[in-house]
């Protein structure tokens, strides 16, 4: 089914298979990337979870075209990372729970602690964090609490 179909409930959690996590706030963001995501292929492989619990995993990414005015594309083009957009094939999974999700979140955060300021075992900002990530009531709550971003910088 087409990510247009699929009645994601956003925020949604894309979890990649090297346990990278990023943050779709609505469907456009989701549907638009950057030449570096769109070239490496970043979509394909991830797990998305919305803010019921409800899970896909992406299974191809297509470019259909700009994600931009013509204008604006061209004022990315000379400024920032000019934007396409992209038709996400997905493919149901099981859903998971709050604490599954909570779990996989602090997986990744602990595979990649420096993007969250834990440069050295002296740095006390991981073990905070991952118990706020636990302590949360909803799923929808983590995008905001860790700061996330999307793939439309790369």
């Amino acid at each position: 089914m087409k990510a247009a179909d699929a009645g994601l409930e956003f925020p949604v959690l894309g979890f990649t298979p090297d346990l990278e996590i990023w943050a779709f706030q609505d469907l456009n963001i989701l549907t638009s990337c950057g030449p570096k995501a769109l070239k490496d292929n970043m979509h394909v492989g991830m797990e998305l979870v919305d803010a019921k619990g409800r899970r896909w995993i992406v299974r191809s990414a297509t470019r259909t075209g700009r994600a931009e005015s013509w204008f604006a594309w061209a004022i990315s083009r000379l400024l920032s990372t000019p934007q396409s957009r992209v038709e996400l094939e997905l493919e149901t999974l099981e859903p998971l729970s709050l604490r599954e999700v909570q779990a996989r979140v602090c997986a990744s955060l602990e595979a990649f602690p420096e993007d969250y300021g834990q440069y050295d075992e002296s740095d006390n900002v991981l073990a905070p964090l991952l118990a706020q990530v636990r302590a949360t009531k909803d799923i929808g709550s983590l995008p905001e609490l860790l700061g996330l971003d999307s793939f439309m910088a790369y």
